[in-house]
């Protein structure tokens, strides 16, 4: 999230280019959630534009700005999809999918790859979730004819966020150019309701070319390499400047030398014949495995803890007591740290019931087709 906080001059650029109604002299209503380390808080919030293509329908996204500064984008269930148990699985997914990543490489340099979440209320009338802003646009927009270095830092990025996940045991069934953010120099992967299980039966998901033919079909196991798939068609059309074939390999990828080169074999049609992230991740960074890195980093403070327990034990054994519990405070487990001047609040709002809605007006334009008006038009509909 960027964080305005160098001077009023920056606080107010931040409320400008969010073009949010400031000039009431009421305070802004006031928006309870839950931070990734716990906590509860409640900041004066004021709501911003409808964005399209940065989460699936029925997931609905608008600008955020958190107290005068903080800058970010709430994904939300309208009230009406908040009684649906299909669309609140997606946005549950989500929450969880983006806490687990937050707390394995937050903090890291693999955190840009991923949005990063602020907070979070399963509970309000409208369940939503708070990211900061996203870097870059949909690769919706990326014209024909991307130059072979920014073809490799896609394509790496993408293979990374893959196997990354893969440690995990995740996988993402949705990456397509509407998914996949470039700001010229880093990817950042969205629509993290995605998620699925490595390992879980596949059900039916996605769209031709992306999906693979198994994920379609929703046979056989959830597998790693069904994103790598779904990567090496993104590449296609980003290279190509057209949709790929959706059954396997097309016709022309050995006019594309660099692309056959790397991700020929993403391309078969069955899984069990794709090559791992891993294998793939090696060609384009030659290098130690990164999640391998992240798995098996040692914690830097761990001999003073086990020193600092080993004190404790002894202090408790001779003052007779059974030990200590901790004082609870926020950043003990290494969470990731709190806006500045935001107060904890312990209050939680009740759900409220809703009514069906249908959702199938909102599902146009996330493959491509709507512009980012026409989402955003039908996002405030819903509203």
């Amino acid at each position: 999230m960027s964080e305005s906080t160098a001077g009023a001059a920056g606080r107010d650029a931040a409320v400008e280019d969010l073009r949010f109604a400031t000039g009431s002299a009421e305070m802004p209503p006031d928006l309870c959630f839950t931070t990734p380390g716990g906590r509860r808080h409640r900041v004066p919030t004021r709501f911003g534009n409808e964005l399209g293509r940065v989460v699936r329908p029925p997931l609905l996204t608008r600008e955020v700005l958190l107290g005068d500064a903080w800058k970010g984008v709430q994904v939300r269930l309208s009230v009406g999809d908040a009684s649906d148990n299909h669309a609140y699985q997606t946005l549950e997914t989500e929450v969880g999918a983006a806490l687990m990543i937050q707390r394995a490489f937050g903090g890291g340099p693999y955190q840009g790859l991923f949005p990063v979440p602020v907070g979070y209320d399963m509970d309000a009338a409208e369940p939503f979730l708070i990211y900061s802003e996203p870097r870059g646009k949909p690769a919706t927009g990326l014209a024909h004819g991307i130059s072979t270095t920014d073809q490799r830092i896609i394509e790496r990025d993408l293979v990374l966020a893959v196997r990354l996940l893969e440690s995990l045991g995740l996988v993402h069934r949705g990456i397509v150019p509407a998914a996949v953010r470039w700001d010229g120099v880093r990817v950042q992967l969205w629509d993290l309701g995605a998620m699925a299980r490595v390992g879980t039966p596949r059900t039916p998901w996605g769209a031709p070319p992306y999906a693979p033919p198994e994920q379609r079909a929703g046979v056989g196991e959830v597998d790693a390499r069904d994103a790598l798939w779904s990567t090496a068609q993104l590449m296609y059309q980003l290279v190509a400047g057209r949709q790929g074939h959706p059954n396997g390999p097309p016709a022309d990828l050995d006019a594309y030398r660099s692309l056959a080169q790397t991700l020929g074999g993403a391309f078969a049609p069955k899984a069990e014949n794709r090559p791992s992230p891993a294998h793939l991740l090696g060609l384009l960074m030659p290098d130690v495995d990164p999640a391998a890195m992240v798995a098996a980093r040692p914690d830097p403070l761990e001999p003073h803890r086990r020193a600092f327990d080993a004190a404790l034990a002894r202090k408790c054994a001779v003052a007779g007591v059974d030990g200590f519990g901790g004082n609870g405070a926020d950043g003990w487990d290494g969470t990731a740290a709190e806006p500045d001047g935001v107060p904890p609040r312990t209050e939680r709002p009740r759900r409220s019931p809703g009514t069906p809605d249908d959702e199938r007006a909102r599902r146009r334009g996330w493959l491509g087709g709507a512009s980012e008006r026409d989402r955003g038009r039908n996002g405030r509909g819903r509203r």
